[in-house]
């Protein structure tokens, strides 16, 4: 790969094989290098390909003003979930998550702090993603010797959760009505208090945020077949309660989302639910 142009010491333009235009991320990548030299491919650590003018003319804009050390630390954050996780986040985040990054830092160098007015509904529906976010909070306060608050922890964890959905982030406040929703369902539907700090809880949020992405933005192509009507005897016999929830979250997104569950999708809601309640009754 030679270098087309420089655009800071951790970033160049490229082509690659198919001669498309693409944005190269690396520590130090350009340091003393100018148009026409070869690229040391082992200092890359991210390729961006845009798909349009738009999404270019952002990328560049971010990183012209932005130092390198937030793309840094937010490819750490985007690594360690693929590892840890085996999530893969969108390209997206890395420029919504670094323009986060590095403006939060600055507010905080003043001393101002953002109040996160969804810190419950994420800590409660999103808890792997939130747990990530402290974890990245810890990391910003140890580099720039500041002392964000959990509420920016959110804020990360609402950058995590659009890389996932890998689309805007108001599909997150689109994705939690979603979850809300669904549990107040089992809420009244059983007249419980449910625990959500509780693994089975924990298990419940984590199928519908995935349901959720399958539902908007697979329809027509489920990854998930139909089950036999053997085995959904076999749900309704072991908890017919709550397959008749289930049954009754069916109905809501039917006519909400006009999507129509498929039978294993019904058993996996059941299924979720038969633990939640079970878990309520094992601790009166």
């Amino acid at each position: 790969m030679v270098i087309k142009q420089v655009l800071n010491n951790g970033a160049v333009v490229t082509t690659n094989s198919e001669r498309e235009e693409i944005v190269v991320l690396g520590k130090g990548i350009a340091f003393g290098k100018k148009v026409g030299d070869q690229i040391d491919k082992t200092k890359i650590y991210k390729i961006f390909t845009p798909f349009d003018r738009q999404q270019r003319s952002l990328l560049l804009k971010t990183i012209h003003e932005t130092d390198p050390i937030f793309f840094q630390i937010s490819q750490k954050i985007v690594d360690r979930l693929k590892c840890e996780e085996n999530i893969e986040l969108a390209d997206s985040v890395y420029i919504t998550l670094t323009d986060h990054l590095a403006t939060s830092v600055e507010r905080g160098k003043k001393g101002l702090y953002l109040s996160n007015g969804f810190l419950w509904e994420i800590q409660n529906y999103y808890p792997l993603e939130y747990r990530y976010g402290l974890w990245a909070l810890e990391l910003l306060n140890k580099q720039f010797n500041l002392n964000f608050p959990e509420d920016e922890a959110g804020f990360i964890a609402v950058h995590i959760i659009s890389g996932e959905l890998g689309n805007d982030i108001s599909d997150f406040k689109k994705s939690v009505d979603f979850i809300k929703e669904i549990t107040k369902i089992v809420r009244y539907y059983f007249k419980i208090d449910i625990d959500y700090q509780s693994l089975a809880y924990n298990r419940f949020a984590l199928h519908l945020k995935f349901f959720w992405k399958n539902m908007m933005y697979r329809k027509g192509n489920q990854n998930l077949g139909d089950l036999s009507e053997e085995i959904l005897k076999v749900i309704k016999s072991s908890d017919i309660e709550a397959y008749k929830c289930a049954l009754k979250i069916k109905g809501f997104i039917a006519e909400k989302y006009n999507y129509d569950l498929t039978n294993e999708e019904v058993m996996y809601i059941a299924i979720h639910i038969n633990k939640i309640t079970s878990d309520l009754r094992g601790r009166k």
